[in-house]
């Protein structure tokens, strides 16, 4: 919450499992030197292990936190995020942009605490 309400960025990949959560500008993930780069990719080596995987667009934070959420397949966005590293910086960059826009296209409005809802859990602020 606190790196949503600094505005940090307005593109996010949020990463959960049972013991922790991630969440990451999107184009740090797609950088091979940055830690979220590490931590996104890290899962795709065990399958067994469950996550849910999130693009996260900041709407508005005047308001309160809201943006769109699309829900993604893990395996499908690790895959993508390591052949996307191998690209030169200009291709890579144009890539993370049309998968920005394609989950945008595919999203649902909600708020964080509709989204923490759809997990399972109940947020902790309510």
């Amino acid at each position: 919450m606190q790196k949503l309400e600094r505005c940090e960025a307005a593109d996010y990949l949020f990463l959960v499992r049972r013991e922790k959560s991630y969440l990451f500008p999107v184009v740090e993930v797609y950088v091979p030197e940055q830690y979220a780069y590490l931590c996104w990719t890290a899962y795709a080596l065990l399958p067994e292990i469950p996550l849910d995987a999130f693009y996260f667009h900041v709407e508005d934070t005047e308001i309160g936190i809201r943006g769109t959420i699309t829900l993604l397949d893990y395996g499908q966005s690790a895959a993508d995020v390591l052949q996307a590293a191998d690209y030169p910086l200009e291709k890579r960059a144009a890539h993370v942009l049309q998968r920005m826009k394609h989950w945008q296209e595919h999203a649902k409005l909600c708020t964080v605490a509709e989204m923490v809802a759809a997990m399972g859990g109940e947020p902790k602020w309510m």
